[in-house]
């Protein structure tokens, strides 16, 4: 009977946090209609997806005039009602600025067929096509870029002890984010947000997290990975999240690395009384979804590692017909 109950126990926590996590991406996304004042996010969120949809058409091989007519209707009725709204200030103006110019490069290619799109995005200009948004040439890499790159990777490895004397240069956490930001997001929404940590604030950071015994402590830096939920649209994207997130914390971590910075990856396997002590200790938004913590800072001199050996590519790979 004991055994029972405590199973019985088990499965109760397990959807009570089910429902926590559901509930938070429910009140974040302005689909369920839940916060009004988000519509100015997911207006935003709309533009992106729209705009990245046009800039993959114009990268096709064969191009389909007029292609996409519905979305481009969209995107630029879209571009109208943020021009309409007075609280646009506190939006990414690049990612609007991109869409205007993914809409011209849409324009211009059209003009160089000789075919008409006035009626789909007007007969004026409406930004530059060779900035920003629209399509760029690809660019392979050489085969000395590449060996650097498979250095890197090869050579990155979690530090579990820094240097305490050593403070940690912003420019390089900043340099590393500007990499990161070049991780794969769905429809290029780029929903990830750091939250950054130092000296006694880290630490109160890191007590909330339980990987980090022993070594915790000499941590200068910690970085908060979160993903701003108010970016998603339904329950189809319910773990994008974390899928979006993921990427682009193991960039950040390369790139961290590359800067010559050890950092280690700790885990956010929490149930929500914790998550919520988190945020309310570091300031952190409810509609952000945290994913992980990365302790920071150049390695202490002498340090070993662990070997962690890692499985054959041969063994995680089935080939299928």
């Amino acid at each position: 009977m004991k055994r029972l109950l405590r199973r019985c126990k088990k499965w109760i926590l397990f959807y009570k946090e089910m429902y926590l996590d559901g509930a938070r991406f429910l009140n974040s996304t302005p689909w369920a209609g839940r916060i009004p004042t988000h519509s100015l996010a997911q207006l935003e969120s709309d533009i992106v997806r729209r705009y990245h949809v046009v800039e993959k058409g114009l990268s096709m091989p064969d191009f389909r005039p007029r292609f996409g007519k519905d979305t481009v209707s969209e995107l630029v009725a879209m571009l109208g009602q943020w021009d309409r709204r007075s609280d646009t200030a506190a939006g990414d103006s690049h990612q609007i600025l991109a869409a205007r110019n993914t809409v011209e490069s849409y324009r211009r290619k059209h003009q160089e067929l000789g075919i008409a799109v006035g009626d789909l995005v007007g007969d004026g200009s409406c930004g530059d096509a060779t900035s920003l948004g629209g399509v760029k040439a690809y660019r392979p890499l050489s085969k000395e870029v590449a060996s650097h790159f498979d250095e890197i990777v090869r050579s990155r490895v979690s530090v579990r002890a820094f240097d305490t004397a050593r403070p940690v240069p912003q420019e390089l956490v900043s340099q590393s984010i500007a990499q990161a930001i070049q991780a794969p997001s769905v429809c290029n929404r780029q929903t990830w947000r750091v939250h950054q940590y130092e000296g006694e604030e880290a630490q109160k950071i890191l007590k909330l997290q339980s990987g980090n015994r022993g070594f915790g402590h000499t941590i200068p830096c910690v970085l908060v990975i979160t993903s701003d939920l108010r970016y998603f649209t339904g329950t189809a994207e319910r773990y994008q999240a974390w899928i979006d997130g993921g990427m682009f914390s193991m960039l950040l971590l390369l790139a961290l690395h590359a800067q010559g910075l050890g950092a280690v990856a700790l885990n956010w396997s929490v149930l929500n009384k914790r998550d919520v002590q988190l945020r309310k200790q570091g300031g952190i938004p409810c509609h952000e979804r945290v994913i992980m913590l990365i302790g920071c800072g150049y390695p202490a001199e002498g340090i070993t590692v662990p070997k962690s050996h890692r499985r054959t590519a041969e063994s995680i790979l089935t080939r299928h017909p």
